[in-house]
């Protein structure tokens, strides 16, 4: 009786392996003769500026007739590119490479940067101010500010410790370590938090302002505002 048991048992679970071996090379021989490929394609919606997670993509089988040299077909240059800020991706759509954009590539990419409560605040700058180029993107630096008018000898404190360096770009727009720059910083974008923004524009008006790389040039903190300076009684 047993014996009988176990060899049911075992022609059933041939049966079951032959029909999955025979669904599999149906299903193989389908994708070979329509010429499917795997293609990748967006789950959902996908708005403008927006980084592309492993969670808005999805995969497909398409013939291959359909797909074109300006789609993307590995994963990996897909995940982590930006959407252009003129348009959305449908959802089902293929990824173009006319539509996705590496960060560094974005004219906008510094507010991408950006934290909650921070905005991207442009200085003009020199080799001078920036040390002679010591100074780099993503390192922070302290914000001094010189006050002249109406004190006998200038009047120098910090307005804010540990401004996140978020661009550093040439007099053509370009960051200055992108090959077509010139190399010569033109305008640096900082990292501030928006309580301080009133204080800087003020000193940019009635006084001077220099930039010094901070002992924490490179940890987590973020831009804090100096609130125990005198400045902030000139600046109001």
């Amino acid at each position: 009786m047993k014996k009988s048991i176990i060899k049911l048992v075992l022609i059933f679970l041939c049966s079951l392996l032959l029909v999955l071996l025979d669904m599999i090379l149906v299903d193989q021989l389908a994708k070979n003769k329509l010429g499917l490929i795997e293609v990748y394609v967006a789950k959902h919606d996908i708005s403008s500026r927006k980084e592309i997670t492993a969670e808005d993509v999805g995969k497909i089988y398409v013939p291959n007739i359909y797909v074109n040299d300006n789609a993307y077909t590995d994963f990996d240059d897909i995940v982590g590119k930006y959407t252009d800020i003129q348009g959305k991706i449908p959802k089902g759509s293929l990824f173009y490479k006319s539509m996705l954009y590496n960060k560094e590539e974005l004219s906008d990419y510094p507010s991408l940067e950006l934290l909650e409560n921070q905005v991207a605040y442009s200085l003009a700058c020199d080799i001078l101010s920036l040390q002679g180029n010591s100074i780099v993107k993503d390192q922070r630096v302290d914000i001094y500010v010189t006050l002249t008018k109406n004190f006998d000898i200038p009047f120098v404190d910090k307005l804010v410790s540990d401004a996140r360096v978020i661009a550093i770009k040439d007099n053509k727009g370009y960051d200055i370590d992108h090959p077509k720059s010139t190399g010569i910083p033109y305008i640096i974008i900082l990292a501030l938090n928006d309580n301080s923004i009133e204080y800087l524009a003020k000193a940019e008006k009635v006084g001077s302002i220099k930039l010094i790389a901070s002992s924490n040039s490179y940890s987590d903190l973020e831009a804090s505002l100096n609130e125990n300076s005198m400045l902030l009684t000139y600046l109001n």
